[in-house]
């Protein structure tokens, strides 16, 4: 008799601890508050598609990505210059540096400062990836609202490689790509690919192309990169195409800068020192296209 007692109670102790726990998961359809911190119904995980208007991108993987929303130093080096960039004395700039108190971060934008410091020197910023990421071949997406062109700097997205210095004719070795520099006051820009270093053997390939709206708010700057070809795209837009000596087949590394002008408009000596000017920069994105 105690047996079957004994076995009735354990019989619906079982019968209770099966129901308690199908009441505590599904009672109410909703997980247990353990469950909900692995659950992300609520912000699933949105992977970034690049911004192009003619290319099927789906296969593509993303290599590389910054939403600066703080300075990640495992991505980026802040420039610092030990000495005075290019002049442009046509527009009275004499001196002009890269500061790393010219980068800073605002409401998840990449800020790069280019400032009046003295009668003919400006302060730039500008920030790159040498050594902590460099790649071969992708397309490179940037979403930018570039500084203003008529106080006298330019804003540029543009890439390097170790060795474009080496003279062989070639940028297979590496070239320096500007896929735009905004140094004019219209509604266009240029990119430009060097090769074999800034010597006696520098070559230079320059293409302008039509950038409509470019000097009002946010615009996205795009590179495709294979090894036959570079193509260079604006809000999704094909704009131009460097092919043959012009594409490099190794590593290169990426590049954000203000910097003095070279377009030959500005009004820089007019402004008073203190005087400033800011690109910002949303994201940066790079896919590796399988």
């Amino acid at each position: 008799m105690k047996t079957s007692i004994k076995t009735k109670n354990f019989f619906f102790a079982v019968i209770g601890l099966i129901t308690l726990l199908f009441m505590s998961c599904s009672g109410d359809g909703k997980t247990s508050a353990d469950d909900d911190q692995f659950d992300d119904g609520d912000n699933p995980i949105t992977v970034a598609k690049p911004v192009l208007n003619s290319i099927n991108t789906s296969g593509w993987i993303m290599m590389f990505e910054d939403n600066f929303d703080n300075f990640e130093p495992t991505k980026w080096t802040k420039n610092n210059s030990t000495k005075s960039r290019a002049a442009r004395p046509g527009i009275g700039i004499n001196q002009w540096f890269w500061k790393p108190e010219n980068v800073s971060y605002r409401n998840g934008n990449l800020i790069l400062k280019s400032e009046k410091v003295a009668n003919d020197v400006l302060h730039c910023g500008g920030v790159f990836s040498n050594d902590l990421f460099e790649f071969k071949y992708g397309y490179i997406e940037a979403k930018i609202d570039i500084a203003e062109t008529m106080f006298g700097t330019h804003t540029a997205l543009w890439l390097q490689g170790d060795n474009m210095g080496n003279v062989d004719g070639t940028g297979n070795d590496g070239a320096e790509i500007d896929v735009f520099e905004s140094a004019w006051v219209d509604n266009f820009t240029k990119s430009v690919v060097h090769i074999d270093g800034y010597g006696a053997s520098h070559k230079a390939n320059t293409r302008k192309y039509d950038t409509p709206g470019i000097h009002s708010g946010y615009h996205i700057y795009g590179l495709l990169w294979n090894e036959n070809m570079l193509e260079v795209y604006y809000d999704g837009e094909f704009k131009t195409r460097y092919q043959g000596i012009w594409v490099p087949q190794v590593e290169e590394f990426l590049w954000l800068s203000t910097g003095a002008s070279f377009g030959g408009t500005a009004n820089f000596t007019s402004r008073s020192i203190g005087d400033f000017t800011e690109a910002k920069v949303d994201y940066i994105r790079v896919w590796r296209m399988d």
